[in-house]
Order: structure tokens, then sequence, then C-alpha cells
């Protein structure tokens, strides 16, 4: 069985454009500078990094939370490599999880981070079809 998701953008002037999904919620979009924007949002491809970032994190979070530990602080780093020549898709993406808490272990987060890329996450898991994908973690505890 499938879904059909309806998604709407809106030119906003120059570059810049809103989109809004059915529930009317909005994320904006811009271009850099070097290429006519004006840097008011987030380019396309920085939201394509975001939003596996998210998606990721969304599991990775649920996960460590149903094995009730006690996250105090969370943020993942995402780096990416472009190619130069248009099309100009990321090459390689790298996620750093930093996760601080009072009872979490390394074993737990790289649990969590393995199911997050391996069987949850929807868009690391269309995106790892066309680039390597990778990962790290630190672990910070507290108290």
């Amino acid at each position: 069985m499938s879904t059909t998701k309806k998604m709407v953008v809106e030119w906003k002037g120059n570059l810049r454009l809103e989109a809004k999904n059915e529930k009317g919620l909005t994320v904006k979009f811009d271009a850099p500078k070097d290429h006519g924007g004006e840097e008011t949002a987030l380019s396309p491809m920085e939201n394509v990094l975001a939003s596996l970032a998210s998606c990721s994190s969304f599991h990775v979070l649920t996960i460590l939370k149903k094995k009730r530990l006690n996250v105090t602080d969370y943020s993942v780093e995402a780096t990416a490599e472009r190619r130069e020549d248009p099309p100009r898709v990321f090459t390689k993406i790298h996620l750093k999880y930093i996760v601080k808490g009072t009872n979490v272990t390394s074993e737990a987060v790289e649990s969590a981070i393995k199911l997050s890329e391996e069987k949850y996450c929807s868009v690391g898991g269309m995106l790892k079809q066309a680039v390597p994908i990778t990962s790290s973690f630190e672990v910070v505890k507290q108290g």
C-alpha cells in the first residue's frame, strides 16, 4: 500500500520560494547570492542535507527514548561534498551525532544510529542509493 503526498511551491519574488504541504505547513527556500539569490533561506541542497539529518534524528531520539536513556542534549553535524559541474550533486555525506546524557552509552547510540540508517530513515534510504553516507558519533556523559 502506498500513500500520496502533495507539496505546492509558490514563487515569492526573485529566487525565493515557499513550499506548502496539505496541512498548510511551510518551508522557505532561496538560492545562494552567487546564483542570483538573496540567501534568505536554505538552498534546496542544504534542505536535502538538513532533511537527512532531521529524519535520522527523529529515529535515533525515539529509539534512545524507548531505551529509557536520559538524553540532555543532542545534535548532528551534517557535512557533504559536491561535484563542481552541474548537476552539482552530493558525492559524499557524513553525519556526526553528538549525544549528551546521564545514562547514555556508546552501545545504545551506535545501535540507534544503525537502526535509523538501515531501517527507519526514509530520506537516508532514498539518498544512499545515489551517494555514500557515513556516520560517526560522540557520547558525552553528564552528571
